[in-house]
């Protein structure tokens, strides 16, 4: 199957006293997640996690009795492609868009979405930068801003007593948004930050950034990166420099197994921690875990996915409750559906189509947590601290509030 051209489609129409609609009459959604290029690892989850929601949505009912058709776009985590991909997925007439995976493709598509009036929801962009986008109110996300996850960093070296830290990031907006953050974060605490060095793309050796990082005498050094070029420069660390000894925090971005394929699985030896957006324990998690498990035949790798299952959901809501698919209607109904009202979970979602058509408020609760999308179209919720162990990933804490 074309990855860049993903379609989930379920036809199954639970009706009462009618027959089902005809498989033309799908509701079409669209989705642009990287499937290929440097944070396709993650993207391939995110994609099979929003078809779970779908798949699970129709089988509930589907939206205003009409089974959802989901179309994905490929991005490749470039800019230029991703609005490439909002451009075709709007020629569709699509009311929301889930994605982008990136910070820097989801706001250069959030331009093309705002002017036609279509929300744009990404369960995995964290930069700052999306809060105040100029977006006219059609951008959400499902997962926290960098702001709490570089403050949650920033305490926890200040805790480690590193008083001198470097910071080490990918380019674009993810990574100079989170530097930018626990730079005020750790030097509020009254740190230092010795060095930032924003790290080229695709180098086989980073040995020259390295030298220069170390130049100035850090005493911990924080890696804000995906992946593939990740794993070089920590390679590069320990073949020239871990005599130094340091310690290493790693975000997000890094929490996939490619990175601990390519550093190498038994070679996490130094002192390190991570930390990604997390997701609450309880009867919505671990019913998606399992659910998951069944349709894929693993478990889900990196918990931040989890968010864009509860995107497609809310976008569903909001549609139900707006009782059309059109964007800026979707847009007004979205933060209502998200908070202050009734709770129901994934696995309720006839219920709470039935309480919209009641008239009733409900507070849609995913499978991530509580989605309380606030009036920037953010959210607050929970991080988990993660480490290489016995060569593989694990979360030694899994819900801490900055």
């Amino acid at each position: 199957m074309n990855r860049s051209i993903f379609i989930a489609a379920v036809g199954l129409l639970l009706g009462v006293g009618c027959p089902p609609p005809p498989p033309t009459e799908t509701l079409a959604i669209g989705s642009i997640i990287t499937t290929t290029g440097p944070n396709s690892p993650q993207g391939i989850e995110q994609l099979e996690a929003v078809t779970l929601a779908v798949e699970e949505i129709n089988a509930a009912g589907g939206v205003l009795g009409r089974p959802l058709e989901l179309v994905n776009r490929d991005d490749r985590s470039d800019p230029g492609r991703g609005r490439a991909a909002a451009e075709a997925l709007l020629a569709l007439g699509v009311p929301v868009i889930i994605g982008a995976t990136a910070s820097e493709v989801t706001l250069a598509v959030s331009e093309l979405t705002r002017d036609a009036k279509v929300v744009q929801i990404s369960g995995s962009s964290t930069s700052p930068l999306l809060t105040t986008a100029a977006d006219d109110g059609y951008l959400f996300r499902t997962c926290p801003s960098d702001d709490l996850q570089a403050e949650l960093v920033a305490h926890r070296a200040a805790a480690k007593s590193f008083r001198r830290a470097a910071v080490v990031y990918v380019p674009g907006a993810y990574g100079l948004g989170f530097a930018d953050a626990f730079t005020t974060a750790f030097t509020a605490l009254g740190g230092t930050i010795t060095v930032r060095k924003e790290y080229a793309l695709g180098r086989s050796s980073y040995l020259d950034l390295l030298t220069e990082v170390y130049a100035t005498s850090p005493e911990t050094i924080l890696l804000v990166g995906y992946p593939v070029d990740g794993a070089q420069i920590i390679h590069d660390y320990l073949t020239n420099f871990s005599a130094r000894g340091t310690f290493w925090f790693f975000t997000d971005g890094l929490e996939a197994t490619e990175f601990v394929t390519g550093v190498g699985a038994h070679s996490f030896t130094f002192d390190h921690e991570g930390t990604g957006p997390g997701a609450t324990a309880g009867a919505p998690y671990t019913t998606f875990q399992t659910a998951f498990r069944r349709r894929f035949g693993r478990d889900i790798v990196n918990p931040i996915n989890i968010n864009a299952y509860d995107a497609v959901f809310l976008a569903a809501l909001a549609m139900q409750a707006a009782g059309q698919a059109e964007g800026t209607a979707v847009r007004d109904n979205l933060v209502a559906v998200s908070r202050d009202g009734t709770p129901f979970g994934p696995t309720q979602y006839g219920e709470a189509v039935a309480a919209l058509r009641s008239g009733d408020d409900i507070d849609y609760q995913g499978a991530s947590g509580p989605v309380d999308l606030d009036a920037n179209g953010d959210v607050v919720s929970p991080y988990h601290l993660w480490r290489v162990s016995d060569g593989k990933l694990e979360i030694f804490e899994p819900s801490i509030i900055p």
